[in-house]
């Protein structure tokens, strides 16, 4: 049975090398977003907050998320995901539950559409979707 945890700011870089393939996987489809570097340093300074799903010892999964607080509405809005963090219902249940603590009301994201429909799968809608060149 996996498990998932917040990794505490003062811990991410002791953790780095265990979840640095799953955000560097996942930052391919960033489109010049952000860098894994850059990332690694918001974790860091405490403007990101790092999950990871672990099977016993093993790091099977991870989330970096932002929260994003609105009017009316907290929003844990993942920035990066990778591997099999939510990758069962049972698993959703114990990220969200986390979030929760943490104070969101919702939780969001932008992706590509394999990820919506991972996600629809455990309760998301499409929300809008989001377009972009440069100027």
């Amino acid at each position: 049975m996996s498990s998932i945890e917040l990794i505490p700011t003062a811990y991410v870089h002791q953790n780095w090398l265990a979840v640095e393939p799953f955000i560097d996987a996942s930052s391919e489809w960033a489109n010049g977003d952000f860098t894994v570097d850059q990332i690694r340093a918001d974790l860091g300074q405490g403007r990101a907050f790092l999950y990871c799903a672990k099977d016993g010892q093993s790091v099977i999964g991870a989330a970096v998320i932002v929260f994003q607080n609105g009017r009316n509405k907290r929003v844990a809005f993942v920035l990066s995901m990778g591997g099999r963090l939510i990758a069962n219902q049972e698993n959703f249940e114990q990220f969200a539950a986390l979030l929760k603590q943490a104070g969101a009301t919702h939780i969001g994201g932008s992706g590509r559409p394999a990820t919506g429909r991972l996600w629809s799968r455990f309760g998301f809608r499409e929300k809008s979707v989001t377009y972009e060149r440069p100027v």
